[in-house]
Protein backbone atom coordinates (compact mmCIF):
# COMPACT_ATOMS: atom_id res chain seq x y z
CA UNK A 1 0.00 0.00 0.00
CA UNK A 2 1.32 3.41 -0.97
CA UNK A 3 0.98 6.06 1.70
CA UNK A 4 1.17 9.74 0.84
CA UNK A 5 3.33 11.97 2.98
CA UNK A 6 1.63 14.53 5.22
CA UNK A 7 1.97 18.16 4.24
CA UNK A 8 1.00 21.24 6.22
CA UNK A 9 -2.38 22.85 5.60
CA UNK A 10 -3.68 26.30 6.37
CA UNK A 11 -7.47 26.37 6.87
CA UNK A 12 -8.99 25.11 10.14
CA UNK A 13 -10.91 22.36 8.33
CA UNK A 14 -7.82 21.31 6.43
CA UNK A 15 -5.80 21.32 9.62
CA UNK A 16 -8.34 19.03 11.31
CA UNK A 17 -8.28 16.66 8.33
CA UNK A 18 -4.49 16.94 8.26
CA UNK A 19 -3.99 15.73 11.82
CA UNK A 20 -6.47 12.89 11.18
CA UNK A 21 -4.62 11.74 8.08
CA UNK A 22 -1.22 12.11 9.72
CA UNK A 23 -2.34 9.93 12.60
CA UNK A 24 -3.60 7.34 10.13
CA UNK A 25 -0.25 7.57 8.36
CA UNK A 26 1.51 6.87 11.66
CA UNK A 27 -0.63 3.82 12.38
CA UNK A 28 -0.23 2.41 8.88
CA UNK A 29 3.55 2.40 9.10
CA UNK A 30 3.62 -0.83 11.10
CA UNK A 31 0.32 -2.40 10.04
CA UNK A 32 -0.08 -5.56 7.97
CA UNK A 33 -2.58 -5.80 5.10
CA UNK A 34 -5.51 -6.89 7.26
CA UNK A 35 -4.74 -4.14 9.73
CA UNK A 36 -4.51 -1.59 6.92
CA UNK A 37 -8.01 -2.47 5.75
CA UNK A 38 -9.25 -1.95 9.32
CA UNK A 39 -7.57 1.44 9.55
CA UNK A 40 -8.99 2.58 6.22
CA UNK A 41 -12.39 1.58 7.57
CA UNK A 42 -11.64 3.77 10.58
CA UNK A 43 -10.89 6.62 8.22
CA UNK A 44 -14.34 6.19 6.69
CA UNK A 45 -15.87 6.19 10.18
CA UNK A 46 -14.09 9.47 10.87
CA UNK A 47 -15.75 11.03 7.85
CA UNK A 48 -19.18 9.93 9.13
CA UNK A 49 -18.91 10.44 12.88
CA UNK A 50 -15.96 12.75 13.33
CA UNK A 51 -14.35 10.19 15.68
CA UNK A 52 -10.75 9.21 15.02
CA UNK A 53 -10.04 5.52 15.64
CA UNK A 54 -6.68 4.23 14.47
CA UNK A 55 -4.94 1.04 15.52
CA UNK A 56 -4.39 -2.38 13.95
CA UNK A 57 -7.03 -4.96 14.98
CA UNK A 58 -6.31 -7.93 17.11
CA UNK A 59 -5.77 -10.03 13.98
CA UNK A 60 -2.44 -8.30 13.50
CA UNK A 61 -1.31 -9.13 17.03
CA UNK A 62 -1.66 -12.92 17.12
CA UNK A 63 2.05 -13.52 17.54
CA UNK A 64 1.81 -12.39 21.18
CA UNK A 65 1.39 -15.09 23.88
CA UNK A 66 -2.05 -15.51 25.43
CA UNK A 67 -2.76 -14.04 28.90
CA UNK A 68 -2.68 -16.42 31.91
CA UNK A 69 -6.46 -16.94 31.88
CA UNK A 70 -9.13 -16.10 29.34
CA UNK A 71 -10.62 -12.63 29.87
CA UNK A 72 -14.32 -11.90 29.97
CA UNK A 73 -15.45 -9.43 27.28
CA UNK A 74 -18.31 -7.26 28.55
CA UNK A 75 -20.11 -5.77 25.49
CA UNK A 76 -20.34 -2.00 25.35
CA UNK A 77 -21.21 -1.17 21.72
CA UNK A 78 -19.34 -0.46 18.50
CA UNK A 79 -16.33 1.87 18.53
CA UNK A 80 -15.84 2.63 22.23
CA UNK A 81 -13.51 5.55 22.78
CA UNK A 82 -13.25 6.66 26.43
CA UNK A 83 -14.11 5.68 30.01
CA UNK A 84 -15.39 7.37 33.16
CA UNK A 85 -15.54 5.85 36.64
CA UNK A 86 -17.89 6.75 39.49
CA UNK A 87 -20.11 5.16 42.14
CA UNK A 88 -23.45 5.56 40.38
CA UNK A 89 -25.57 3.50 42.80
CA UNK A 90 -23.94 4.42 46.12
CA UNK A 91 -22.76 0.92 47.06
CA UNK A 92 -19.15 1.97 47.55
CA UNK A 93 -17.87 0.13 44.46
CA UNK A 94 -16.72 2.03 41.35
CA UNK A 95 -18.98 1.73 38.29
CA UNK A 96 -18.13 2.48 34.66
CA UNK A 97 -19.55 4.54 31.79
CA UNK A 98 -18.31 4.21 28.18
CA UNK A 99 -19.51 5.91 24.96
CA UNK A 100 -19.95 3.89 21.74
CA UNK A 101 -19.43 6.24 18.81
CA UNK A 102 -20.90 4.04 16.06
CA UNK A 103 -24.11 3.27 17.98
CA UNK A 104 -24.92 6.70 19.41
CA UNK A 105 -25.12 5.41 22.94
CA UNK A 106 -23.43 5.31 26.31
CA UNK A 107 -23.17 2.08 28.29
CA UNK A 108 -23.29 2.10 32.08
CA UNK A 109 -21.81 -0.94 33.83
CA UNK A 110 -22.73 -1.36 37.49
CA UNK A 111 -20.06 -3.28 39.39
CA UNK A 112 -20.89 -6.33 41.51
CA UNK A 113 -17.94 -5.91 43.88
CA UNK A 114 -16.21 -9.04 42.54
CA UNK A 115 -14.58 -7.54 39.45
CA UNK A 116 -17.62 -8.17 37.28
CA UNK A 117 -20.89 -6.40 36.61
CA UNK A 118 -24.37 -6.70 38.07
CA UNK A 119 -26.02 -4.69 35.29
CA UNK A 120 -25.34 -3.41 31.79
CA UNK A 121 -27.56 -0.51 30.67
CA UNK A 122 -27.40 1.68 27.56
CA UNK A 123 -28.65 5.23 26.95
CA UNK A 124 -29.11 7.11 23.68
CA UNK A 125 -26.79 10.03 22.86
CA UNK A 126 -26.15 12.35 19.95
CA UNK A 127 -24.18 11.18 16.92
CA UNK A 128 -20.62 9.95 17.41
CA UNK A 129 -20.11 10.18 21.20
CA UNK A 130 -16.35 10.10 21.80
CA UNK A 131 -16.04 11.22 25.42
CA UNK A 132 -17.84 10.85 28.74
CA UNK A 133 -17.59 12.71 32.04
CA UNK A 134 -19.31 12.46 35.40
CA UNK A 135 -20.45 15.21 37.75
CA UNK A 136 -23.42 16.44 39.77
CA UNK A 137 -25.13 18.80 37.33
CA UNK A 138 -28.25 19.58 39.39
CA UNK A 139 -26.72 19.58 42.88
CA UNK A 140 -28.78 16.69 44.27
CA UNK A 141 -25.74 14.77 45.49
CA UNK A 142 -26.06 12.07 42.81
CA UNK A 143 -23.66 11.51 39.94
CA UNK A 144 -24.82 12.50 36.46
CA UNK A 145 -23.30 11.93 33.00
CA UNK A 146 -22.42 13.95 29.91
CA UNK A 147 -21.08 12.84 26.53
CA UNK A 148 -19.24 14.85 23.90
CA UNK A 149 -20.79 13.91 20.57
CA UNK A 150 -18.07 14.64 18.04
CA UNK A 151 -20.08 13.56 15.01
CA UNK A 152 -23.25 15.44 15.98
CA UNK A 153 -21.67 18.63 17.30
CA UNK A 154 -23.47 18.41 20.63
CA UNK A 155 -23.37 17.30 24.25
CA UNK A 156 -25.83 14.85 25.84
CA UNK A 157 -26.68 15.16 29.54
CA UNK A 158 -28.22 12.50 31.77
CA UNK A 159 -29.23 12.79 35.42
CA UNK A 160 -28.63 9.96 37.88
CA UNK A 161 -31.16 8.80 40.45
CA UNK A 162 -28.57 7.36 42.86
CA UNK A 163 -29.55 3.74 42.13
CA UNK A 164 -27.50 3.41 38.95
CA UNK A 165 -30.20 4.54 36.52
CA UNK A 166 -30.21 7.72 34.43
CA UNK A 167 -32.99 9.80 32.88
CA UNK A 168 -33.94 13.35 31.89
CA UNK A 169 -31.85 13.42 28.73
CA UNK A 170 -30.88 16.92 27.58
CA UNK A 171 -29.10 17.85 24.38
CA UNK A 172 -26.81 20.88 24.17
CA UNK A 173 -26.51 21.72 20.44
CA UNK A 174 -24.08 23.83 18.43
CA UNK A 175 -20.90 22.60 20.12
CA UNK A 176 -19.11 21.91 16.86
CA UNK A 177 -16.60 19.07 16.89
CA UNK A 178 -16.36 18.42 20.65
CA UNK A 179 -13.42 16.05 21.20
CA UNK A 180 -13.38 15.86 25.00
CA UNK A 181 -14.61 17.68 28.08
CA UNK A 182 -14.05 17.94 31.81
CA UNK A 183 -16.28 18.87 34.76
CA UNK A 184 -14.91 21.79 36.78
CA UNK A 185 -16.26 24.63 38.93
CA UNK A 186 -14.71 27.54 37.03
CA UNK A 187 -16.30 30.38 39.01
CA UNK A 188 -16.32 28.80 42.49
CA UNK A 189 -20.08 29.09 42.93
CA UNK A 190 -20.40 25.48 44.04
CA UNK A 191 -21.89 24.32 40.74
CA UNK A 192 -20.09 22.02 38.34
CA UNK A 193 -19.39 23.67 34.99
CA UNK A 194 -18.02 22.16 31.77
CA UNK A 195 -14.87 22.88 29.75
CA UNK A 196 -15.18 21.48 26.22
CA UNK A 197 -12.49 21.05 23.56
CA UNK A 198 -13.55 21.89 20.00
CA UNK A 199 -11.08 20.16 17.67
CA UNK A 200 -11.99 21.80 14.35
CA UNK A 201 -12.06 25.31 15.82
CA UNK A 202 -8.90 24.76 17.91
CA UNK A 203 -10.51 26.27 20.95
CA UNK A 204 -11.76 25.56 24.45
CA UNK A 205 -15.27 26.65 25.43
CA UNK A 206 -16.58 27.14 28.96
CA UNK A 207 -20.21 26.30 29.72
CA UNK A 208 -21.41 27.63 33.07
CA UNK A 209 -23.98 25.68 35.06
CA UNK A 210 -27.21 27.28 36.15
CA UNK A 211 -29.20 24.70 38.07
CA UNK A 212 -28.50 21.86 35.64
CA UNK A 213 -28.74 24.07 32.55
CA UNK A 214 -25.56 25.10 30.76
CA UNK A 215 -24.83 28.26 28.82
CA UNK A 216 -21.78 29.42 26.88
CA UNK A 217 -19.60 31.65 29.02
CA UNK A 218 -16.24 32.15 27.31
CA UNK A 219 -13.91 30.72 24.65
CA UNK A 220 -10.13 30.37 24.41
CA UNK A 221 -7.77 29.56 21.55
CA UNK A 222 -5.54 26.55 22.13
CA UNK A 223 -3.05 24.60 20.02
CA UNK A 224 -4.17 23.44 16.60
CA UNK A 225 -6.31 20.27 16.49
CA UNK A 226 -6.76 19.92 20.28
CA UNK A 227 -7.73 16.55 21.69
CA UNK A 228 -7.96 15.88 25.45
CA UNK A 229 -8.50 18.41 28.26
CA UNK A 230 -7.31 17.72 31.82
CA UNK A 231 -7.91 19.66 35.04
CA UNK A 232 -5.19 20.37 37.61
CA UNK A 233 -4.19 23.19 39.97
CA UNK A 234 -0.74 23.81 38.50
CA UNK A 235 0.04 27.05 40.35
CA UNK A 236 -1.45 25.86 43.65
CA UNK A 237 -3.67 28.87 44.22
CA UNK A 238 -6.72 26.75 44.98
CA UNK A 239 -8.19 27.48 41.55
CA UNK A 240 -8.47 24.77 38.90
CA UNK A 241 -6.38 25.16 35.75
CA UNK A 242 -6.79 23.37 32.42
CA UNK A 243 -4.33 21.58 30.15
CA UNK A 244 -5.19 20.75 26.52
CA UNK A 245 -3.14 18.48 24.26
CA UNK A 246 -2.67 19.56 20.63
CA UNK A 247 -2.26 17.10 17.75
CA UNK A 248 -1.43 19.87 15.29
CA UNK A 249 1.37 21.52 17.25
CA UNK A 250 2.37 18.62 19.51
CA UNK A 251 2.01 20.83 22.57
CA UNK A 252 0.11 21.18 25.81
CA UNK A 253 -1.83 24.42 26.12
CA UNK A 254 -1.89 25.52 29.77
CA UNK A 255 -4.73 27.82 30.85
CA UNK A 256 -4.44 29.13 34.41
CA UNK A 257 -7.80 29.76 36.08
CA UNK A 258 -8.68 33.11 37.63
CA UNK A 259 -11.50 31.79 39.82
CA UNK A 260 -14.12 34.10 38.30
CA UNK A 261 -15.06 31.80 35.45
CA UNK A 262 -12.27 32.98 33.15
CA UNK A 263 -8.76 31.82 32.31
CA UNK A 264 -5.49 33.39 31.31
CA UNK A 265 -4.39 33.18 27.69
CA UNK A 266 -3.03 29.73 26.91
CA UNK A 267 0.71 29.16 27.23
CA UNK A 268 2.12 26.29 25.16
CA UNK A 269 4.51 23.62 26.43
CA UNK A 270 6.25 21.55 23.75
CA UNK A 271 5.88 17.78 24.09
CA UNK A 272 6.03 14.88 21.62
CA UNK A 273 3.94 14.10 18.58
CA UNK A 274 0.24 13.34 19.05
CA UNK A 275 -0.27 13.86 22.81
CA UNK A 276 -3.20 11.81 24.13
CA UNK A 277 -4.08 11.14 27.77
CA UNK A 278 -2.50 13.18 30.57
CA UNK A 279 -1.99 11.90 34.12
CA UNK A 280 -1.54 14.16 37.16
CA UNK A 281 0.58 13.33 40.19
CA UNK A 282 3.53 14.44 42.31
CA UNK A 283 6.29 12.29 40.80
CA UNK A 284 9.15 13.66 42.95
CA UNK A 285 7.07 14.38 46.08
CA UNK A 286 8.10 18.02 46.24
CA UNK A 287 4.51 19.10 46.86
CA UNK A 288 3.98 20.46 43.32
CA UNK A 289 1.69 18.85 40.70
CA UNK A 290 3.50 17.12 37.84
CA UNK A 291 2.20 15.68 34.57
CA UNK A 292 2.73 12.61 32.41
CA UNK A 293 1.50 12.71 28.81
CA UNK A 294 1.26 9.82 26.35
CA UNK A 295 2.69 10.78 22.95
CA UNK A 296 1.57 8.28 20.33
CA UNK A 297 3.95 9.57 17.66
CA UNK A 298 6.95 9.04 19.91
CA UNK A 299 5.99 5.66 21.41
CA UNK A 300 6.70 7.23 24.79
CA UNK A 301 5.35 8.89 27.92
CA UNK A 302 6.73 12.38 28.49
CA UNK A 303 7.35 13.25 32.14
CA UNK A 304 6.86 16.91 33.08
CA UNK A 305 7.64 18.38 36.49
CA UNK A 306 5.79 21.41 37.80
CA UNK A 307 7.31 24.19 39.91
CA UNK A 308 4.07 25.19 41.67
CA UNK A 309 3.74 28.43 39.72
CA UNK A 310 2.20 27.01 36.55
CA UNK A 311 5.44 26.22 34.73
CA UNK A 312 6.21 22.73 33.43
CA UNK A 313 9.60 21.26 32.54
CA UNK A 314 10.28 18.05 30.64
CA UNK A 315 12.57 15.82 32.72
CA UNK A 316 12.48 12.57 30.78
CA UNK A 317 10.59 10.02 28.70
CA UNK A 318 9.46 6.45 29.27
CA UNK A 319 9.55 4.23 26.16
CA UNK A 320 6.36 2.27 25.43
CA UNK A 321 5.04 -0.12 22.83
CA UNK A 322 3.78 1.14 19.48
CA UNK A 323 1.01 3.75 19.48
CA UNK A 324 0.44 4.36 23.21
CA UNK A 325 -2.90 5.91 24.08
CA UNK A 326 -4.57 5.07 27.41
CA UNK A 327 -2.91 6.25 30.63
CA UNK A 328 -3.79 5.96 34.31
CA UNK A 329 -2.08 6.90 37.56
CA UNK A 330 -2.43 4.82 40.74
CA UNK A 331 -0.37 3.29 43.53
CA UNK A 332 -0.38 -0.25 42.15
CA UNK A 333 2.12 -1.77 44.63
CA UNK A 334 0.97 -0.06 47.83
CA UNK A 335 4.20 1.81 48.61
CA UNK A 336 2.52 5.21 48.78
CA UNK A 337 4.13 6.41 45.52
CA UNK A 338 2.23 7.15 42.30
CA UNK A 339 2.76 4.69 39.44
CA UNK A 340 1.72 4.81 35.77
CA UNK A 341 -0.14 2.30 33.60
CA UNK A 342 -0.16 2.75 29.80
CA UNK A 343 -1.77 0.88 26.91
CA UNK A 344 0.03 0.55 23.57
CA UNK A 345 -2.70 0.09 20.97
CA UNK A 346 -0.78 -1.21 17.97
CA UNK A 347 1.47 -3.42 20.11
CA UNK A 348 -1.43 -4.96 22.04
CA UNK A 349 0.38 -4.32 25.31
CA UNK A 350 0.01 -2.87 28.77
CA UNK A 351 2.96 -1.61 30.75
CA UNK A 352 3.33 -0.59 34.37
CA UNK A 353 5.94 1.95 35.47
CA UNK A 354 6.63 2.02 39.20
CA UNK A 355 7.43 5.45 40.63
CA UNK A 356 10.42 5.82 42.94
CA UNK A 357 9.20 9.02 44.63
CA UNK A 358 12.19 10.94 43.28
CA UNK A 359 10.78 11.63 39.82
CA UNK A 360 11.98 8.37 38.28
CA UNK A 361 10.11 5.28 37.09
CA UNK A 362 11.07 1.66 36.50
CA UNK A 363 9.29 -0.55 33.98
CA UNK A 364 7.77 -3.88 34.95
CA UNK A 365 7.58 -6.69 32.36
CA UNK A 366 5.15 -6.01 29.54
CA UNK A 367 1.64 -7.45 29.90
CA UNK A 368 0.46 -8.89 26.58
CA UNK A 369 -3.22 -8.15 26.03
CA UNK A 370 -3.59 -9.11 22.34
CA UNK A 371 -6.10 -6.26 22.16
CA UNK A 372 -6.36 -2.68 21.00
CA UNK A 373 -6.83 -0.95 24.37
CA UNK A 374 -7.88 2.61 23.60
CA UNK A 375 -8.56 3.71 27.19
CA UNK A 376 -8.24 2.37 30.71
CA UNK A 377 -9.13 3.18 34.30
CA UNK A 378 -7.55 2.13 37.60
CA UNK A 379 -9.68 1.49 40.72
CA UNK A 380 -10.44 -1.21 43.30
CA UNK A 381 -13.29 -3.10 41.63
CA UNK A 382 -13.37 -6.12 43.95
CA UNK A 383 -12.90 -4.38 47.32
CA UNK A 384 -9.70 -6.22 48.24
CA UNK A 385 -7.71 -3.02 48.77
CA UNK A 386 -5.64 -3.49 45.60
CA UNK A 387 -5.77 -1.50 42.38
CA UNK A 388 -7.49 -3.23 39.44
CA UNK A 389 -7.86 -2.17 35.81
CA UNK A 390 -10.80 -1.66 33.46
CA UNK A 391 -9.67 -1.83 29.85
CA UNK A 392 -11.66 -0.43 26.92
CA UNK A 393 -10.99 -2.84 24.05
CA UNK A 394 -11.58 -1.19 20.67
CA UNK A 395 -10.76 -4.46 18.90
CA UNK A 396 -13.46 -6.38 20.84
CA UNK A 397 -15.93 -3.51 21.45
CA UNK A 398 -15.92 -4.48 25.10
CA UNK A 399 -14.56 -3.89 28.57
CA UNK A 400 -12.02 -6.30 30.01
CA UNK A 401 -11.36 -6.37 33.75
CA UNK A 402 -7.93 -7.17 35.18
CA UNK A 403 -7.31 -7.98 38.83
CA UNK A 404 -4.34 -6.37 40.55
CA UNK A 405 -2.01 -8.45 42.73
CA UNK A 406 -0.83 -5.48 44.81
CA UNK A 407 2.67 -5.72 43.33
CA UNK A 408 2.06 -4.14 39.93
CA UNK A 409 0.91 -7.32 38.19
CA UNK A 410 -2.49 -7.75 36.54
CA UNK A 411 -4.43 -10.72 35.13
CA UNK A 412 -8.06 -11.34 34.07
CA UNK A 413 -10.55 -11.83 36.90
CA UNK A 414 -11.48 -15.51 37.10
CA UNK A 415 -15.06 -16.71 36.73
CA UNK A 416 -16.67 -13.48 35.50
CA UNK A 417 -18.98 -15.28 33.07
CA UNK A 418 -20.52 -17.19 35.97
CA UNK A 419 -21.09 -13.92 37.85
CA UNK A 420 -23.01 -12.32 35.00
CA UNK A 421 -26.63 -11.56 35.77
Amino acid sequence: MKIAKCKSQNSPSAQFLHFSICTLHFALRSANKASSRFILGAAFLLSVTGVLMVAPPVGGLQQSPAPPSAPHYEPIGLVPHAIAVGDFNGDGVPDIAIPAAAERKITVLLSNGQGGFAANHSYTTGMGPSWVETGDWNGDGKLDLVTANTGGGSLTLYFGDGTGKFSGMQEIPNIHGPASLVAVDVNRDGRVDLAVVQAKESRLVILENSGGRFKLSSTYQVGRAPHIVTKVDLNQDGITDLVVGSFGRHTLSVLLGKGDGTFQTAADVQVGRFPHYVAVGDWNRDGHPDLAVVCAGEDAIFILEGDGTGNLRKVGTLPTGANPHGLAVADVNGDGVADLIVSARSAGELQVFLGDGKGGFSALPVIRSNQDIIALAAADFDRDGKVDLALVSASHNSVVMLRGDGKGGFAPFPGLDSQKQ
